[in-house]
């Protein structure tokens, strides 16, 4: 099974980087799902949560305002201002 290599930052520091099976971002035009082999795409992020489902199963969850995300042979990169964690009592 194929993975993708996920790199997730914020002006000052790494939020999350490593393998993922699967990635969600708020793309400025709806709600965009990453899985891997998926073809090469460059999107602005709204306001909302970007969700990393690493390979285990985790899920990571942020709270984001704006940013992009690059998408490029299963190599992802999520570049926003700042990342908030997101708390439990919102799901």
């Amino acid at each position: 099974m194929s993975s993708l290599a996920v790199t997730f930052v914020t002006s000052d520091r790494t939020v999350w980087s490593g393998s993922a099976s699967q990635v969600v971002v708020p793309a400025a035009d709806g709600s965009m799902g990453i899985l891997p082999r998926m073809q090469p795409t460059l999107a602005i992020l709204d306001r909302g949560v970007v969700r990393i489902h690493d390979e285990s199963g985790q899920v990571t969850e942020r709270e984001v305002a704006g940013g992009f995300v690059s998408v490029d042979a299963d190599v992802v990169t999520i570049a926003v201002d700042r990342a908030a964690r997101r708390d439990p009592a919102e799901r």
